[in-house]
């Protein structure tokens, strides 16, 4: 297809030009060169088509495999595809009703050269299973251009997709050992998110006046705050960092807590070297507010990259249950500092009376992405009549779209 499309140079620049997919004969011999032309042969299928078999230590691996192109219009050029032909599935039953232990590959192999870069070469690895299933026609397997530019970043990533499916793009230099099981993502901050969702109050409705007393309770300096859910998010991610002592890898920099040199965002990413912002939002809205344009731009650009970690909740209104949290809260306040001189329906008309948090994703802005995924907006004035900042928005289509979101969770 002679349509111009993203595509990613050996250095990880970000191009828009044709694909250059590899020929069947070019594909056999890039894969022979990365695996060890000693350990390959190719197998011949019925009608044309082939396998390629590499054994390493014994085990037997069969590797089918697809040039990855762009989707065409009227598909955006981030998104890519790998068509799976109709007769995999009929390869992997043949073949395991032969000999189950045969290691059967889905495999995708991205392509783009020039002369001042080099060959760039990345393979995909569709989890077989999702298509197994899928008996009626070809199929077509989906990625996008972070996710090849996740791979050039750390060797190996993998994530799964809106739709469940489990992918993982491999840089070439480490498809080899990908594949005989001896190199595996190697992001643990997707981990460390994994254990905070683990122990973080997911599925379960947490009343305001709750919260409030228990960040107090603690001495959590943001603890009366209205918008009390999303701060109740921070207290917990700083509490987890803290308790499990991993502040080296990751650890809360918002509001007082920042150390000197410290960005204005919510957390520090110090041994990967970056950013990132919490945010906690309601699942039925379709913006969440970002934070000051200028900064965000240049953090990208000294950084390569920022998060925006969000967790989306259901929400009751607390003007819906007769504003109990309103007046819960600033009779609270006053109760422990006599000093507070608001009313007991102060910031009644945004109160939230009761959230349950149901699912988070981490939305990665990086020099190839961050233009499509932000708008801006104008916060109008500080309260002196000067002009505010004008700051993003983020369009939560993103958490939908796969060229953003690197990690996903959804309790169940």
């Amino acid at each position: 297809m002679n349509v111009d499309s993203e595509q990613i140079t050996l250095d990880k620049s970000l191009v828009v030009a044709q694909d250059q997919p590899l020929s069947d004969r070019q594909l056999q011999e890039c894969l022979f060169n990365t695996l060890g032309k000693g350990r390959c042969k190719i197998l011949k299928v019925p009608s044309r088509k082939w396998a390629l078999e590499f054994v390493d230590n014994g085990k037997v691996y069969h590797l089918l495999v697809r040039s990855c192109t762009y989707l065409g219009n009227p598909h955006p050029i981030f998104k890519k595809r790998v068509q799976l032909p109709l007769w995999f599935n009929e390869y992997v039953r043949n073949i395991h009703a032969e000999n189950p232990n045969i290691d059967v590959r889905y495999i995708g192999v991205y392509h783009y050269g020039d002369v001042h870069h080099g060959d760039n070469v990345i393979f995909v690895d569709f989890n077989k299973e999702t298509y197994l299933t899928k008996r009626g026609h070809n199929s077509s397997a989906h990625i996008y251009t972070n996710d090849l530019f996740q791979a050039m970043t750390y060797g190996v990533f993998t994530k799964e997709d809106y739709f469940g499916n489990r992918i993982s793009t491999i840089r070439k230099d480490k498809f080899k050992d990908y594949i005989c099981g001896k190199t595996f993502q190697t992001n643990s901050l997707f981990e460390l998110f994994r254990q905070f969702n683990c122990g973080f109050s997911f599925g379960k409705w947490l009343k305001a006046l709750d919260v409030i007393k228990e960040m107090h309770k603690n001495e959590w300096h943001q603890w009366r705050q209205g918008e009390w859910a999303g701060w109740f998010l921070e207290y917990k991610f700083n509490k987890f960092t803290i308790d499990n002592d991993i502040t080296g890898q990751m650890r809360y920099v918002g509001s007082s807590l920042k150390r000197d040199g410290d960005l204005d965002f919510d957390i520090r990413f110090d041994e990967d070297d970056f950013y990132g912002d919490l945010k906690a939002s309601d699942v039925k809205k379709h913006v969440t507010p970002g934070n000051d344009q200028e900064n965000l731009i240049e953090c990208i650009y000294k950084f390569d990259k920022f998060w925006y970690v969000i967790y989306e909740h259901e929400t009751i209104k607390d003007s819906d249950v007769g504003y109990e949290a309103t007046k819960g809260r600033n009779n609270y306040i006053k109760s422990v500092d006599p000093t507070y001189y608001k009313g007991e329906m102060s910031y009644h008309g945004r109160m939230k009376n009761s959230v349950k948090f149901v699912k988070m994703s981490i939305v990665e802005l990086n020099r190839i992405n961050f233009r499509e995924a932000l708008t801006v907006f104008n916060q109008g004035h500080q309260p002196d009549g000067s002009a505010r900042k004008p700051k993003f928005n983020i369009n939560k289509n993103v958490l939908e779209n796969d060229n953003f979101v690197v990690f996903r969770y959804t309790y169940k």
